[in-house]
């Protein structure tokens, strides 16, 4: 089953051979561990967007979205204190 098959099965509530394993990364200690228990930085460092395949990790896709304002507008400083902007 390819992750495209995968993932429209997934959901459509059909059976899968597996379910997605999507990863944004890993914490740091965890990494640290890793390293202590033998693991190879190649084996760890990578793309997690991409996936990785020593650990098993799938492939994803991202569209981006513009999250601002649009249209788009320039920023005016109107108040600046040591603790906030107001824009």
């Amino acid at each position: 089953m390819t992750l495209r098959e995968r993932f429209l099965n997934v959901m459509e509530y059909k059976p899968v051979d597996q379910v997605p394993n999507w990863e944004l990364g890993i914490w740091g200690h965890t990494r640290e561990r890793w390293l202590k228990e033998g693991a190879k930085p190649e084996q760890i460092d990578g793309d997690w967007f991409s996936g990785i395949d020593a650990l098993g990790f799938d492939r994803r896709e991202f569209v981006p979205v513009n999250m601002g304002m649009i249209p788009g507008f320039e920023g005016k400083v109107i108040e600046k204190t040591d603790r906030y902007e107001i824009i």
